[in-house]
């Protein structure tokens, strides 16, 4: 089992979580079973955000945890089978932690509107994922 968490850099802070993937150039990939992190520039994932979930099912992983996820992004990871968790702290060890323990909140369309500051209204909203 592998998770994706972005990341602020894959240089000084590798190790702390971004708000989410649409504003990070990477991404750290830990495999469970091996226990190894790996740091990718997101953009090699896939080229068509619309492929992203395929994408990270078909190279073996199967979480998502980040700050923030737009309902839209929420839709296409959870339609490809991922399972995606809110981030409990800005660093991905503790957040990895938790989730080997499974303490992390699983985000569904409910528990996303509940912690979005637009409650998944885009129209409202004034975070940096609006367009």
């Amino acid at each position: 089992m592998k998770i994706i968490i972005p990341v602020i850099d894959n240089d000084k802070f590798k190790m702390k979580i971004a708000q989410s993937f649409h504003n990070s150039e990477f991404a750290c990939i830990y495999n469970c079973i091996d226990k190894n992190y790996e740091w990718i520039n997101t953009k090699s994932i896939s080229q068509k955000s619309g492929n992203l979930g395929v994408e990270l099912k078909r190279n073996g992983i199967t979480a998502v945890i980040s700050n923030q996820i737009p309902l839209m992004a929420l839709g296409f990871f959870t339609e490809s089978g991922l399972t995606v968790y809110k981030a409990e702290s800005g660093n991905i060890e503790e957040n990895i932690n938790l989730f080997i323990k499974n303490r992390l909140i699983r985000l569904t369309n409910e528990t996303a509107k509940s912690s979005s500051a637009c409650a998944g209204s885009c129209s409202s909203c004034n975070t940096t994922c609006k367009s």
